[in-house]
């Protein structure tokens, strides 16, 4: 009876962990394509505002928020 209790919460454990790993995993992913889309969006920005940079700068600091979300998530790398 013993070994069975011990087997449950082995296997209750590794639910949680399971979990964890597949939240974690959702949060990178948010974080990759946040990135992305941003990049997307100030490359366009730029390209059609060529003689007006500035009207790009709120782009670029969504860009800088979505990369230091993206470093903090995959571990700084």
């Amino acid at each position: 009876m013993r070994y069975l209790g011990l087997g449950a919460l082995m296997l209750a454990l590794s639910a949680c962990n399971g979990a964890q790993s597949a939240k974690d995993a959702a949060t990178r992913e948010y974080a990759v394509g946040s990135y992305e889309q941003s990049l997307e969006a100030y490359q366009l920005c730029a390209e059609r505002n060529r003689n007006e940079p500035e009207k790009c700068s709120a782009l670029s600091r969504v860009i800088e928020a979505d990369k230091k979300r993206y470093e903090k998530v995959s571990g700084g790398s």
